[in-house]
């Protein structure tokens, strides 16, 4: 089965893009288009991975990934900020409130999906290793 992605933005576009492109990957992906959306979405499916925007309508992204690590079982769910908000102030916040990685619009496909990977990777092998201990 393959791993699903959570991907939390209000631009149709932006969605439609990252979306189309993560599933070439052969990924799962589901959407959201607010940060409250994206909080329903992920204790409906519990995601592998969030990749989302900060200025979101009905709840930014600060906001939603300072919810997400307050649930105990999220707490090492990948979360990688998508934004236009790319001043050291704006991502010193985004790793303050959780985000492991922040990736200022416009961004490549290819970084995205490596960085996906890769913090896809390194959460399936702690998973796998707090299953055997």
């Amino acid at each position: 089965m393959p791993l699903l992605i959570l991907l939390a933005d209000d631009d149709p576009g932006i969605r439609l893009t990252v979306q189309e492109y993560l599933e070439l990957l052969g990924y799962r992906v589901i959407i959201a288009k607010n940060g409250e959306e994206a909080l329903q979405q992920l204790e409906t499916y519990h995601p592998h991975l969030i990749v989302a925007d900060i200025k979101m309508p009905r709840k930014n992204g600060y906001e939603l990934i300072q919810q997400v690590r307050e649930r105990p079982q999220f707490r090492l769910l990948p979360v990688i900020f998508l934004t236009q908000r790319g001043s050291t102030a704006d991502r010193i916040r985004g790793y303050q409130a959780g985000c492991d990685l922040y990736l200022p619009k416009p961004f490549e496909m290819e970084e995205l999906g490596a960085i996906g990977r890769n913090l896809l990777a390194r959460s399936q092998m702690i998973q796998s290793e707090q299953s055997i201990s």
